[in-house]
């Protein structure tokens, strides 16, 4: 038999950074995205044979993330903390680079601010932060302190300012998804996407001529269809990897009974359109403060499986390690066989 199927192999990083072997081995735990999935975008062995990736959450050493302080909120504390800001963003340095991958949103956001959102100072009445990290990892203008700390105080500065913001854009980086995705739903923010449309069957076949195929012609910017398979977080191209093969237990990604997968749609915000349009959605849902709570009681209700207990908190909560374990057995038990 097939002894990579006996094994549960664990990739610690983005499968794009990982050795090739560890790219299409067995089943596995990683970051995501997976390379197989149930949409049609599924890679083989050199036999032929399937293998399977199970997508996991970033892992968040903050202390006071842990499942127990988690677990402690009351739900409705999700809906009713105040916030004092309507968004909050942090970001690094541009580079030429960016214009080569898929942080080139996260350039055409900030262009878009310098250009027309220079009298904008409040989003639905509420001031919003835009702030550059430093290389130590630190606020360029301090928002609390005033004053440059540790880099562990700054990031719990921008901890405690994703906490107090009602929504935090989480714009295309390196791989899908991102560290900052989990982080915002922990601070109880809700995390603003932009939306591709993709069909990664079609996309991921070359053209005739061997070229990259023309992936536009199947989306781009646009309404998706996450049941369909065809919505991406990340990227309208032949790496537009949807949303079910780029977050754990994500709804229709067969990882999870239906019962108990995550519907994220239910609480992120989709922009449509492009980065032009993060301002006027933001804006309408700003005048809908029963639809932010619902967002806010629906990302609460989740929030739990972002978190990985450690020392007292280990084993003792459902949490981001439970649900693990719960994704292998139903991928053990179903119906694949994977004896050898």
């Amino acid at each position: 038999g097939d002894l990579k199927r006996r094994h549960l192999f664990i990739n610690t990083m983005e499968v794009f950074l990982a050795h090739p072997l560890l790219r299409t081995i067995g089943r596995s735990l990683t970051l995501g995205p997976r390379l197989s999935s149930t949409n049609g975008n599924v890679n083989h062995y050199d036999n032929d044979e399937l293998f399977e990736h199970l997508i996991v959450p970033y892992f968040n050493d903050e202390p006071g993330y842990q499942p127990s302080i988690i677990h402690s909120r009351p739900l409705s504390l999700w809906y009713t903390h105040p916030r004092k800001y309507s968004f909050a963003y942090f970001y690094g340095s541009t580079n030429r680079r960016m214009t080569r991958n898929y942080r080139i949103h996260r350039q055409y956001f900030l262009e878009e601010v310098a250009i027309n959102w220079k009298k904008v100072g409040l989003i639905g009445g509420k001031p919003f932060i835009l702030e550059k990290i430093g290389h130590d990892g630190g606020s360029e203008s301090d928002i609390e302190s005033g004053q440059h700390g540790e880099q562990t105080q700054k990031r719990y500065n921008q901890m405690k300012t994703y906490s107090q913001s009602v929504f935090c854009p989480t714009l295309p980086g390196d791989s899908p998804p991102q560290k900052r995705f989990f982080d915002v739903i922990l601070a109880g923010c809700i995390p603003v996407v932009l939306v591709f449309n993709t069909n990664t069957k079609a996309a991921n076949h070359l053209n005739s001529d061997g070229g990259r195929n023309d992936s536009e012609r199947y989306g781009d910017f646009g309404k998706g269809d996450s049941k369909h398979n065809h919505t991406s977080w990340f990227s309208a191209d032949s790496n537009g990897y949807t949303v079910q093969d780029s977050y754990p237990w994500a709804k229709h990604s067969s990882t999870l009974p239906p019962d108990r997968e995550i519907d994220y749609e239910s609480f992120v915000v989709q922009i449509y359109g492009g980065v032009k349009n993060i301002k006027p959605t933001l804006e309408a849902l700003m005048e809908n403060q029963t639809e932010i709570q619902r967002r806010q009681l629906e990302l609460g209700k989740v929030a739990k499986y972002f978190t990985y207990g450690a020392g007292e908190d280990a084993h003792v909560y459902e949490d981001a390690f439970s649900m693990m374990l719960e994704s292998v057995i139903y991928s053990l038990n179903s119906g694949k066989d994977y004896s050898g």
